[in-house]
């Protein structure tokens, strides 16, 4: 019994290694504005993407497996340091992952890649 249970993590925690050469990210020309949203109160949801039309978007996080530092030639996720609060407003760029599912199940699956902070507008007037 005890090996089994060890077969499995061990093959679960393997399958989580991905490496994707094309998910270099975009630097800067993040150009769909959104707003984040924090659907945790919904079973399986956690944070997602809102845009102007009322679509959201499902952020696919890809984890890495390995200690730091990493290869010189690994991309680096963009949202992987990204500040998560609700109502905030960015700009992303993002494709679709037509092979991933999600428990939360509210809108297309994506990887974002490229998020920056909207500008804040001033109170002058």
């Amino acid at each position: 019994m005890k090996t089994s249970l060890l077969v499995l993590l061990s093959s679960m925690v393997l399958t989580q290694c991905v490496y994707d050469e094309a998910a270099q990210p975009q630097s800067g020309n993040c150009s769909t504005p959104a707003t984040v949203r924090d659907l945790t109160g919904l079973d399986g949801c956690g944070f997602v993407f809102e845009l102007q039309d009322g679509t959201r978007l499902e952020p696919y996080i890809v984890f890495r497996c390995g200690t730091p530092p990493l290869p010189a030639n690994e991309p680096i996720d963009p949202i992987i340091d990204f500040k998560w609060v609700d109502g905030k407003t960015v700009f992303i760029n993002y494709e679709p992952v037509p092979d991933a599912v999600s428990p939360c199940m509210v809108g297309q699956i994506v990887k974002i890649t490229c998020i920056t902070d909207a500008p804040i507008p001033s109170e002058d007037k």
